[in-house]
């Protein structure tokens, strides 16, 4: 798959149309899978070239800093998700104050029609796009029938009676109501995260952890979960320095199963000690520090507590790992 930075450095190609899909993308849900999935149908139909258009920064976040919404997917796990669905080229562009002023007018014509020369566009319900958020799908129909390509705008998808979004994603996530985020999803949540120094204090106790950092904005409320951890190594390699990059992901590694804390641990620490996300794995030998993983999380199994002994804690866990096992080895967990 290879990632442009920069839409000035692409090169269309004349033999093979693009089938471009334009979003945030954030979360790749159902509602962007049918996008994407519609995307590379007509490409393959086309000998097109699957494509997908989005931004590194949720645009929101940079027009009015922290009054955005906090990011479901890094920039990097959007890339894994576009390349398992099919996905064969993603412009990954910067959102700035300067391209937030561009009229949708002109991005259509400069950046479709000119710059990537666009056989197809595929926008998801009620998308906006431009200055003000002021272009939309009647404004892409007209001007895609004025600048020679074909518009399709996706149906919504619906989850019960709400409509399928990452806001509403958000707010499950938020609220610990992880079965509703799979159901949006189409797949557990997950992020991803770097392995990071931690204490080793979990060692001492007989159930070593791995630290986390998460990679993206949201997690679930804090409390012990089970979880599913595979290694999912990526990097951009450059093909012109600074301009094109090709994704390459390793194969990612065997799903490997555990509980996760995200908390404070008060049964050591302080109460304004930071919140961090640690993981145990059962049955499990190697080193983990450095690498990136993905973390699926199910259901809570308890809230986070401070126990009066150490003993207390170590049995604590003991049961915790008993009923994380169950959930996972009775086929809930995939």
């Amino acid at each position: 798959m290879k990632v442009w930075v920069r839409l000035e450095k692409f090169s269309p190609d004349t033999k093979r149309p693009l089938i471009l899909g334009m979003g945030n993308f954030d979360g790749i849900h159902l509602g962007h899978q049918e996008i994407l999935k519609k995307v590379v149908e007509r490409a393959r139909q086309k000998n097109g070239i699957s494509a997908a258009l989005t931004f590194a920064e949720h645009p929101q976040r940079v027009l009015h800093h922290s009054q955005g919404p906090a990011l479901l997917t890094s920039p990097q796990h959007r890339l894994l998700l576009l390349k398992e669905l099919g996905i064969e080229t993603v412009f990954l562009l910067s959102f700035t104050l300067p391209f937030s002023k561009i009229s949708p007018e002109a991005f259509i014509e400069e950046f479709l029609a000119k710059r990537l020369r666009v056989n197809e566009v595929h926008l998801g319900y009620n998308a906006r796009f431009g200055h003000n958020r002021s272009g939309d799908s009647v404004l892409m129909r007209r001007m895609s029938t004025q600048l020679g390509f074909e518009f399709f705008e996706c149906s919504p998808i619906k989850l019960g009676n709400e409509f399928i979004s990452s806001s509403l994603i958000r707010e499950a996530i938020r609220k610990g109501d992880l079965e509703k985020a799979k159901n949006c999803l189409g797949r557990p949540f997950s992020l991803f995260a770097s392995v990071v120094q931690g204490k080793g204090r979990g060692r001492t106790i007989g159930f070593p952890t791995a630290n986390l950092q998460s990679h993206s904005e949201i997690l679930p409320p804090h409390g012990v979960y089970p979880v599913e951890v595979r290694k999912s190594a990526f990097h951009l390699r450059p093909l012109v320095e600074g301009h094109e990059y090709e994704y390459q992901a390793e194969r990612p590694g065997e799903w490997l199963k555990g509980i996760l804390n995200y908390g404070v641990r008060p049964t050591f620490e302080k109460s304004d000690a930071v919140a961090i996300p640690e993981v145990f794995l059962f049955d499990f030998e190697g080193e983990l520090y450095g690498k990136t993983v993905e973390v699926r999380f199910y259901p809570k199994i308890r809230e986070e507590k401070a126990f009066e002994t150490q003993e207390e804690l170590v049995e604590a866990i003991k049961s915790d790992v008993v009923r994380a096992k169950k959930f996972l080895l009775s086929g809930k967990g995939s």
